[in-house]
């Protein structure tokens, strides 16, 4: 428990907004100076200066009301702030304050001094005071932080698993029983016309055998795409597999990668691949293409791919997007990322993500 100082322990306590534009430019050199990654990134910047400026209002607030209330010894503390107003959708976006540790530690060395400016303490037992609150405070928000992403991810990747259940579920009925029941139709109808129309019955035969291969074939296919994942070999091999297996050869495909792909975080390579397969799988059913372009650069600090097709296109946002799309969405989420679609009749598609890489350091 924090004890309260003595009412008399601090002087002249001033008006909080004029430093928040202080706080702010120093928290952004301190960053740059400590080549912390999330440096680069503004959606962090602009999380951690909003956190920062709480976390100096919460403490000049405890002191002002220990000062003019003449609180007694324990009666005041910070340290257990709500989430703020849309910081969920800045953890979900990827800002992990467990990760971002070193970003805490540069908001306390920042503000300590700027602290001790404004409160003006008495003495070195009212500055420690100080040093503990904001410590409390920042410390505080990595805990919280950290808990909220780690529970809005496994809630993500569930709500992912079961689409890809349902999609198997749709797979399986409108693909596989539908070939299967009609080959059984075929078999009746040859009995049925076996000693009367040998020739028709014969030819009604030949076509369930033909709908039974092909329910074998797409079986065959579809157990190999559950098993599949981007394993050893990297995500540029899973890709190609896929596409190996899947793609009609009358398609020009083709595949450009740079940066180190092997080097990502195994959930990182299998989300992208993910993503990607799921994109390209569009693009060969639905949209008729006869090229078919795949893009992954990984540099320092990001992860870059996209699936271009020059295919029938359609008019974004004209038609309901489809389990397909929102998938991909929430996998570019749960990467801190996002997922860009551009398309026009005719023209053709693209799928675009990135994704911040700066979680490889965990």
């Amino acid at each position: 428990m924090i004890r309260a100082a003595d009412a008399d322990s601090y002087r002249g306590l001033p008006t909080v907004h004029p430093v928040h534009e202080e706080i702010c430019r120093a928290i952004r050199h301190a960053l740059r100076e400590d080549g912390n990654d999330l440096a680069a990134r503004p959606d962090a910047i602009d999380e951690l200066t909003a956190q920062a400026c709480a976390v100096f209002d919460e403490v000049v607030a405890v002191v002002t009301r220990d000062a003019t209330s003449g609180a007694s010894p324990g009666a005041a503390a910070v340290g257990d702030p709500a989430v703020p107003p849309g910081a969920g959708d800045q953890l979900r976006r990827g800002l992990d304050w467990a990760h971002s540790l070193r970003a805490g530690t540069a908001l306390f060395e920042v503000m300590l001094p700027i602290a001790l400016r404004e409160l003006s303490p008495a003495d070195e037992t009212a500055a420690a005071r100080v040093s503990v609150l904001l410590h409390q405070a920042v410390l505080a928000r990595v805990v919280r932080g950290s808990l909220a992403r780690m529970t809005s991810l496994p809630d993500r990747a569930l709500a992912l698993r079961q689409d890809e259940r349902r999609h198997i579920a749709r797979e399986l009925h409108d693909r596989v029983l539908h070939e299967i029941g009609l080959a059984l139709q075929g078999i009746d109808m040859h009995q049925y016309h076996a000693e009367s129309s040998p020739a028709l019955a014969r030819a009604k035969l030949n076509r369930a055998a033909g709908l039974l291969r092909q329910a074998v074939y797409t079986l065959q296919h579809f157990t190999t795409e559950l098993r599949r994942s981007v394993g050893e070999g990297g995500l540029e091999r899973a890709l190609r597999s896929y596409l190996d297996t899947h793609a009609d050869p009358a398609v020009d495909i083709t595949v450009r990668t740079s940066g180190d792909l092997l080097a990502l975080p195994p959930y990182v390579s299998e989300e992208a691949y993910l993503i990607l397969r799921e994109a390209a799988r569009n693009a060969l059913r639905h949209a008729a293409p006869s090229r078919l372009d795949l893009t992954v650069e990984v540099t320092d600090g990001t992860l870059y791919a996209a699936v271009t097709d020059d295919g029938c296109g359609f008019l974004v946002g004209a038609t309901p997007g489809g389990n397909g799309l929102s998938s991909m969405r929430e996998r570019a989420k749960v990467l801190g990322g996002e997922l860009t679609l551009s398309s026009a009749p005719e023209v053709g598609t693209v799928v675009e993500v990135r994704a911040p890489l700066w979680e490889r350091d965990l």
